[in-house]
């Protein structure tokens, strides 16, 4: 699934012409590449504060970009309604169109979406009922969509084995394998990181990443550098937690095993609850969801930093 720059130029041609947005899509003031904003440093800034920053019962979250940088997807949720659905931007020329629900959307949950490193495919989980049901499922599914000349197509769910991929919260690498949150047989916490590859044109069984990086507490919420040499996930309730879900990182050996996991600390962590890790297409930045309550409101932001601070937790013999 690599991209190369013929296929890159095709996209962008493509995406000039049809993305499977509305032709009367508005302006929205924001310019140029990530909305005009200025590059965080090592301290983490407020991401896209008009668009993602909501409150209670609103929701804004899984914000993540095309592989040329000129589709922006984020989810939006209602609490009270309880309803998820995805919504879609473009940069039209310089200027970004408003927020639209995308195409694949339903009358179920939809959330947790990672674009293909092609540009080509997008995965997300929802409960939507599986083909051949008409009830929604009482657990969530990778489900998936193909980018066309006329934009997506319908969504199916991911295959593995002849079975369907009963999971959560997918991110993908260059080489299309698949990392997401999912509930094992002898797992002992209630959620762990797994991995599907992509072989002749199909997923594998899932694989868990390890006791190092699974234990007895939650770990979910999976983002993994394109060339899998490292992984974020967010660990709830984790005793040395600064708030409810604090990020951790974790980073490939050369054996191929991974190595423990290491909290993001300060200032990426806080008494709040930090998850939802994405990253920028060139991996610069990392996007991730911060949720803090004031007054018994709760409320979310969407934050970015440089990544360069991903090097500050690098173990020495893996620089």
């Amino acid at each position: 699934m690599r991209i190369t720059k013929i296929k890159m130029a095709a996209l962008i041609i493509v995406l000039s012409i049809s993305s499977g947005f509305k032709l009367n899509s508005r302006p929205t003031g924001y310019h140029g590449a990530y909305f005009g904003q200025k590059p965080p440093g090592l301290t983490p800034e407020i991401f896209a504060q008009k668009i993602l920053s909501k409150k209670q019962p609103e929701w804004a979250y899984d914000c993540v970009f095309s592989p040329c940088g000129r589709e922006f997807y984020y989810t939006v949720s209602d609490l009270e309604k309880k309803t998820d659905q995805i919504m879609s931007m473009r940069m039209v020329g310089n200027v970004w169109t408003e927020p639209e629900p995308v195409s694949f959307n339903s009358d179920h949950v939809s959330n947790n979406l990672c674009i293909s490193h092609d540009g080509y495919r997008i995965f997300f989980k929802s409960w939507r009922p599986l083909p051949g049901k008409i009830d929604p499922e009482f657990t969530s599914y990778i489900w998936n969509v193909r980018r066309y000349n006329t934009g997506w197509s319908e969504a199916e769910p991911v295959i593995y084995d002849g079975e369907y991929l009963p999971a959560g919260h997918p991110s993908i690498s260059s080489d299309g394998t698949l990392f997401f949150r999912y509930r094992g047989e002898n797992d002992k916490g209630n959620a762990d990181t797994y991995m599907s590859e992509f072989v002749n044109g199909s997923y594998s069984f899932p694989v868990s990443l390890g006791s190092v990086l699974n234990t007895e507490y939650i770990e979910g919420d999976v983002c993994v550098a394109a060339d899998k040499s490292f992984i974020i996930v967010a660990g709830w309730d984790r005793p040395e937690n600064s708030g409810e879900s604090d990020l951790y990182i974790s980073f490939r050996e050369k054996d191929g095993t991974w190595s423990a996991l290491r909290n993001m600390g300060e200032p990426v962590n806080t008494i709040y609850n930090e998850n939802n890790a994405m990253l920028s297409p060139d991996e610069k930045y990392i996007f991730f969801m911060r949720v803090h309550v004031s007054n018994d409101v709760a409320s979310c932001d969407t934050y970015w930093v440089d990544a360069k601070i991903i090097e500050t937790f690098r173990p020495v013999d893996s620089k």
